[in-house]
């Protein structure tokens, strides 16, 4: 959901959410009269007052200002009156002639709480996320490594009006019950964003994580063909693993698109919150939002089910009872798909099993192998001529010889069960990451900081003392 003025624009210039209060008159009258701002433009204003005033009133306005501390005199005229309710009346107002400095003042500040400048900085520099925080400067990420702005750091009262400028009421309120918020943003034009707003310290911050509009495909990602054999599956559990901000929901989203477009099946997501928008092709796609379309994770869970899917996808394995939910609905004849934020396969099945009791880690293991289809876990690495990142992976395929290892409990088996699975798709993170250095399109230097065994047959040294790259898997770009 966008907050309302998004939808509604009449101006010429985009109106930016404030939450000032401010007195005004009825020009030739003595009688003070108090509102509070709702949005602002280069133009005019539109604020909120308990008293009806007639469309054409000219007013003289006083509006307070802390950043910086000073009141701003100035004139407008009401050019569109509307009902707030029972409580008052919201009223739009066009400026009148102003002085100089009042006018770049008004300019100043107008800039100063325009976020959209900062998600358009975004996109120009191919940023993927964007922090804002009390006493620093917006910072962006790009390509993993974090850049002030060329711009003063922000007082807690601007970020916190940047941040509330592009969350509606009921985001707000929300938010300041919970202490925390998570939803997904589209500024029309430029972008799509997904937002965490936290406090820390006291003090409103925010972090925008950038999503592509554009779902590609898997082999445009540089993904190996089995990510998209995974996919075609007709049930089973596939989970992709990897740390934060390493493309885990892009990989998803080609995951889902895949199956959108080539099979006539229902796909059900729920989703916290809601990132990559499918439009339904050959299937049907219903993506569900917590605080949106159900109540809670929970609540959703216990539904989605009785829904009649083919294919679930779960944003994320959070707890035990999301994890059964999932094993069940994959021992079912559905096809199951989930994130977590783990480093490697062996990792992944210990954190599933961690979740359960240790009664219970042996029921928990025949279900896994039974349910289990693949794993996918992936890293993105800066590319050796700094025009962007690229995938490395480690895939496990669930086949026989690894559903026995599971079952039985001998999980430390499961990297010599990848090293030998290539014929099935299966490679370590080693062997990918090597893959990319012998193509250059990685650094080597990069290739053994980032590898498990930098000393393993799959990226060791030969006897010149450089890299000898001997993994094999399917190739990327």
């Amino acid at each position: 959901m966008q907050p309302e003025f998004w939808g509604n624009e009449k101006r010429g210039e985009r109106r930016i959410k404030t939450e000032y209060s401010l007195s005004f008159r009825l020009a030739g009258q003595d009688q003070v009269i108090s509102g509070r701002t709702n949005d602002v433009s280069f133009s005019g204003l539109r604020f909120f007052t308990a008293d009806k005033l007639p469309v054409g009133a000219a007013l003289q306005f006083s509006l307070p200002l802390s950043e910086p501390p000073l009141t701003l005199q100035f004139s407008g005229r009401a050019v569109h009156i509307s009902e707030a309710g029972e409580e008052g009346y919201f009223v739009g107002v066009e400026f009148g002639e102003m002085d100089p400095v009042t006018k770049e003042t008004i300019r100043r500040h107008i800039s100063s709480i325009d976020i959209v400048q900062l998600f358009s900085a975004m996109v120009e520099k191919d940023a993927s996320d964007l922090h804002l925080a009390v006493n620093r400067p917006p910072i962006l990420r790009i390509q993993k490594e974090l850049f002030p702005m060329k711009a003063d750091p922000l007082s807690e009262a601007n970020v916190r009006l940047l941040i509330y400028s592009v969350m509606d009421n009921d985001q707000i309120r929300r938010f300041e019950a919970e202490r925390e918020a998570n939803y997904a943003l589209t500024i029309p034009g430029i972008g799509r964003w997904r937002v965490n707003v936290h406090y820390q310290q006291g003090a409103v911050e925010a972090t925008y994580r950038a999503i592509d509009l554009e779902i590609k495909p898997i082999e445009r990602l540089g993904l190996p063909s089995v990510v998209a054999d995974l996919a075609r599956l007709p049930d089973g559990l596939v989970i992709v693993a990897g740390p934060t901000n390493v493309g885990k929901s892009t990989t998803l989203a080609s995951m889902i698109d895949l199956i959108n477009s080539e099979f006539r099946k229902v796909i059900i997501t729920l989703e916290d919150p809601i990132e990559f928008l499918h439009q339904g092709k050959r299937s049907i796609i219903k993506q569900r939002e917590v605080g949106a379309d159900t109540h809670s994770f929970d609540a959703g869970l216990k539904n989605l089910l009785r829904q009649d899917p083919d294919v679930i996808f779960i944003g994320e394995i959070r707890d035990r009872q999301t994890l059964s939910v999932a094993l069940t609905a994959a021992e079912t004849g559905h096809l199951v798909l989930t994130s977590l934020h783990t480093s490697n396969a062996m990792q992944t099945i210990h954190r599933i099993l961690g979740l359960f009791p240790p009664a219970q880690r042996q029921e928990a293991a025949v279900q896994l192998a039974a349910g289990l289809r693949g794993i996918i876990c992936q890293r993105l690495v800066a590319r050796a001529d700094k025009s962007g990142l690229v995938v490395a992976t480690e895939v496990l395929v669930g086949t026989s010889g690894v559903r026995a290892v599971i079952r039985d409990m001998k999980i430390n088996q499961i990297p010599t069960m990848i090293q030998t699975g290539g014929a099935v798709g299966m490679h370590s993170l080693d062997a990918s990451l090597g893959q990319l250095a012998k193509r250059r399109i990685i650094t080597a230097e990069v290739a053994r900081a980032l590898a498990e065994s930098p000393e393993s047959a799959e990226l060791g040294r030969n006897e010149t003392g450089k890299f000898s790259i001997t993994g094999r898997i399917p190739t990327v770009s």
